[in-house]
């Protein structure tokens, strides 16, 4: 099944796992890995994730980490060997360092490295895990987040291909294709643990940082765009197609004082934005964000998106980036200024570099922005185990990423 997750859905349903603030006291949320793109992938003992964040108060709060193991669907897993909430959390306030001086709108400023801190110094379970910041005075949620713990039972080949829709016009014909292939290893001896074949039945495929969007593929779905080869065999192969491509990720860089003054109301130097529906890709970071740091413009400023559309025609348009987790939401929604013509929104985020683009609603990535295999993304795939024991629960086994090929031909038919 090629899994989009609709903005409506997300507007109406308040998921456990969704990444947001909750709080006025929690700014600049971000998580990511030290794989491409960021990705935030953690290994059961080592290969941190890295969570940051800025808490605007005048003494700092007792902070505590909280991690939640879920299914490959998000829901909280229904087990309390799996989710001991005794063991699944952090022991001591989290580590903190001041504010640069000069800086007004934070006091402190948070930079938090899971598995490594008391509590939470290996996680005994792969797979998706949703993280709280805990205030541990109320016990109140005061923020939350997405991220992924993985074994390295498998040892996993993709490949990423170019291919062309005969039944789709430009630039809607371009599509990749992806092939994930891995063989299930023999145990070592009898008291290796036995992989069976059967339970290996859902994959994700995530691009770059769009944690809220992945491509599945799942034996128990018929969706004509996903296919297995050897389903319950020792060696499989995971199929998707049809993937579009999409575009590179405009960028803003607000780094620069001489462009973008301090005290000031700041928009894009060049100007407001237009279409890119027929524009070809430019460089990017791959939905990354590079912030500033150590300096009194290390602080949040207010910035206004602009997007200039002679009429309403596009509905609904959202702003996604890193400043917000790539997620459409209510909360990036622009409104349209008849007087000027442009969609805007309006927000206030660190000082610093940010991918970022916009999606028509609810889930619409290439209206605005066009579709071209010439784009570089990083598609990164998750391989799940459903686990028998404990009642049943999914693992992560296998964890792989895979450039895209560029160019402006198929390379497979």
């Amino acid at each position: 099944m090629i899994k989009r997750a609709l903005v409506s859905t997300l507007l109406l349903v308040q998921m456990i796992s969704a990444q947001e603030i909750l709080s006025d006291r929690i700014k600049g949320l971000r998580v990511y890995g030290s794989d491409k793109a960021g990705l935030p992938v953690a290994g059961l003992q080592s290969r941190p994730i890295t969570i940051e964040f800025d808490v605007a108060e005048n003494s700092p709060p007792d902070i505590r980490i909280r991690v939640i193991h879920c299914d490959r669907d998000w829901n909280t897993t229904q087990n309390d060997f799996i989710n001991d909430d005794m063991q699944n959390r952090s022991k001591e306030a989290l580590q903190y360092n001041p504010a640069p001086a000069g800086v007004q709108f934070y006091r402190f400023h948070y930079t938090v490295r899971i598995p490594g801190i008391a509590g939470l110094a290996r996680f005994p379970h792969s797979g998706n895990y949703v993280f709280e910041l805990v205030d541990q005075q109320s016990k109140n949620a005061l923020a939350r987040g997405r991220f992924f713990v993985s074994e390295t039972s498998l040892q996993l080949s993709m490949k990423v291909a170019n291919r062309s829709l005969p039944s789709e016009i430009n630039p809607y014909n371009q599509v990749n294709k992806i092939e994930i292939a891995f063989a299930i290893p023999k145990p070592l001896d009898e008291k290796s643990e036995v992989l069976y074949p059967v339970n290996f039945k859902a994959v994700d495929v995530y691009r770059n940082r769009q944690l809220y969007t992945p491509w599945r593929i799942d034996a128990d779905d018929k969706s004509s765009n996903t296919f297995i080869e050897g389903f319950g065999t020792s060696k499989m192969k995971f199929l998707v197609d049809n993937i579009t491509p999409g575009n590179s990720y405009r960028r803003v860089d607000l780094r620069s004082i001489d462009d973008y003054p301090a005290g000031q109301q700041l928009r894009a130097r060049l100007g407001a934005d237009v279409s890119r529906f027929q524009q070809p890709p430019r460089h990017d970071n791959h939905g990354t964000s590079m912030l500033t740091e150590a300096s009194r413009y290390a602080d949040y400023v207010p910035f206004r998106f602009e997007l200039v559309s002679e009429t309403e025609q596009y509905g609904s348009v959202f702003v996604v980036g890193d400043f917000n987790g790539w997620k459409p939401s209510a909360d990036c929604l622009m409104t349209y200024d008849n007087e000027s013509h442009r969609y805007v929104w309006q927000t206030t985020f660190r000082r610093g570099a940010y991918d970022y683009q916009y999606v028509v609603g609810p889930n619409d990535w290439i209206s605005l922005e066009g579709n071209d295999w010439r784009t570089m993304n990083v598609y990164s795939t998750l391989v799940y185990y459903r686990d028998s024991r404990y009642g049943g629960f999914d693992r992560i086994i296998g964890f792989v990423q895979k450039s895209s090929p560029g160019g402006n031909e198929p390379t497979s038919e």
